[in-house]
C-alpha cells in the first residue's frame, strides 16, 4: 500500500524522489512523506519515434519471445526512447535471443539517427549494457557483425526496417 502511495507522490513531484518516514506518537504511527531532491536519471536510448510505435515494438518483441511479456511497458518505452518521462521504477529489459539479433534490432531501430549522424554505433554499444540484461541478469553487450541468417532475424528486419 505505502509503495503505491510513494509511486503516486513521485509522479506528482515529477523528477523528484519521495521518501517515507514513520513517526511513532504515543500508541500510533504516523506516516510522513517528503520530497528529497532530483531523482537520478537512468541511462536510456535517445528519444525517437512515438509512444504508439513503442507499444507496437513492445508487442512485437514480447509476442515473439525476444523479451519476456512481464517487462513493464513504461520501463520499455522509457529505456528505448519512445517516451521522455522516466517511470518511478525502471526495470532493465531482459533480452532472450542472441546478441546478433539484439545488434540488428538496435541498428535498424536507430538507422535513421545513425545515417543523420545524430547517433553513432558506439552510442548503441555504450548504452546496451545499461538497458539490456541477459537471462542471468548480467548486462548485455552487442555482438560483432556476423552472417547469421534465421527466421527470427528476418522477422526483426521486416518489423524494424525504416
Amino acid at each position: 500500500m505505502n509503495e503505491k502511495i510513494l509511486e503516486k507522490l513521485s509522479g506528482l513531484f515529477s523528477g523528484m524522489t519521495v521518501n517515507q518516514q514513520n513517526i511513532i506518537i504515543g500508541d500510533h504511527t504516523e506516516i510522513v512523506y517528503q520530497k528529497v531532491g532530483k531523482a537520478e536519471e537512468t541511462a536510456h536510448f535517445p528519444l525517437h519515434k512515438t509512444k504508439d510505435e513503442g507499444v507496437a515494438a513492445y508487442n512485437f518483441l514480447s509476442g515473439g519471445a525476444y523479451i519476456p511479456g512481464d517487462v513493464p511497458l513504461d520501463s520499455f518505452l522509457y529505456l528505448m526512447g519512445y517516451v521522455e518521462q522516466q517511470p518511478c521504477k525502471v526495470v532493465a529489459i531482459m533480452w532472450q535471443r542472441t546478441k546478433e539479433q539484439l545488434r540488428v534490432m538496435l541498428r535498424l531501430m536507430f538507422q535513421s539517427q545513425i545515417e543523420a549522424k545524430q547517433m553513432k554505433v558506439a552510442d548503441l554499444e555504450r548504452l546496451t549494457p545499461k538497458v539490456f540484461v541477459d537471462k542471468n541478469g548480467k548486462p548485455m553487450t552487442l555482438a560483432k557483425p556476423s552472417e547469421e541468417h534465421s527466421f527470427e532475424l528476418s522477422s526483426l528486419e521486416e518489423f524494424f526496417r525504416p
